[in-house]
């Protein structure tokens, strides 16, 4: 399965070792999203139609996604789960490509909207 990644699981993002055994999909991908920093060190993402989030696709091994959903604190259905799983429609090299994305379930996680649509991965290493 395939997935979007928008934050510090971008190639050089403070989790990108996640991602050593996974194989780039392509870059520069876009989501209709809302790109927020939550002040922790890593963004949230919210779906919305009317902007872009700018992202990577990564074709992920099944062995993997336990990892990730540990990483994105998501269990499934937990009232304290911070995000939730969604398979979503991104576009990438002028394609449409069906990937699931981790957005922002906990609403404290939005806290300053990234306007660009781009995280800087170098932000997720100061934390």
């Amino acid at each position: 399965m395939k997935l979007f990644v928008y934050g510090s699981l971008k190639k050089g993002g403070k989790y990108d070792c996640y991602l050593e055994e996974a194989t780039l999909i392509a870059e520069h991908a876009v989501a209709n999203g809302v790109l927020y920093d939550s002040g922790l060190g890593y963004p949230a993402m919210v779906l919305s139609g009317a902007e872009k989030v700018i992202g990577d696709i990564y074709e992920i091994p099944d062995e993997l996604w336990p990892a990730l959903d540990d990483l994105e604190g998501y269990t499934g259905g937990a009232e304290t789960d911070l995000f939730n799983k969604l398979t979503i429609t991104v576009e990438a090299d002028g394609e449409q490509v069906e990937a699931i994305v981790y957005v922002a379930k906990n609403q404290k996680l939005l806290k300053t909207k990234v306007a660009s649509g781009v995280w800087d991965v170098s932000q997720s290493l100061l934390v």
